[in-house]
């Protein structure tokens, strides 16, 4: 299984909860707080903390679908500026976070095999960034499978996972989908 999420630096700047001392505390551990403001990227730590409890949130709620999103649930492990794990009960899940000046995005993984692609939207709408998404998905897919893209569609399961499909054939890949702002991702699980 597989969850990816991205956060548009310059749309999350407007969003001015973030600077709450109150927002850090509904959010974050008292141990992660001191991650947050242990060398000056406070801004940058507190979404890519958000971003990797949030791909990991994808996956465990993919199971049963019934996971209510407590971020404080999710407890995370920083390794190194790029790799961390991120604690959910019992489940222990590796993440990779990409920082660039634009946006944050992690991936999270439970086998060592995806890939994910990181892609600028042209419009800021929920609609246009849906679609844009999925076209992106699709025609990463199509190559990976060797397949024409219009063989490939994507449709949502009845927990609202993506899901591929070739010629109305379920696929065994796992698709994790995320847009904000004017940045989108996809990962796939291969």
């Amino acid at each position: 299984m597989i969850g990816n999420d991205i956060v548009d630096l310059e749309c999350a700047k407007h969003n001015s909860r973030w600077r709450e001392q109150r927002f850090l505390d509904k959010l974050f551990s008292a141990i992660e707080q001191d991650y947050i403001l242990s060398d000056g990227k406070r801004f940058q730590n507190i979404w890519r903390l958000w971003s990797m409890k949030e791909s990991v949130y994808k996956i465990i709620s993919r199971g049963d679908g019934i996971v209510r999103f407590n971020p404080k649930d999710f407890t995370c492990l920083i390794m190194n500026t790029t790799q961390a794990h991120v604690r959910f009960e019992n489940t222990t899940v590796p993440t990779l976070t990409e920082t660039h000046p634009d946006f944050i995005q992690t991936t999270a993984f439970l086998k060592p095999d995806w890939t994910s692609e990181v892609v600028q939207l042209v419009h800021s709408d929920f609609k246009s960034q849906h679609k844009q998404s999925y076209q992106h998905a699709i025609k990463a897919y199509a190559i990976l499978k060797n397949v024409s893209q219009n063989m490939v569609e994507i449709i949502k399961n009845r927990l609202g996972v993506p899901q591929f499909y070739i010629n109305g054939s379920l696929q065994p890949e796992h698709l994790s989908l995320t847009h904000h702002g004017h940045f989108g991702a996809f990962a796939i699980a291969v």
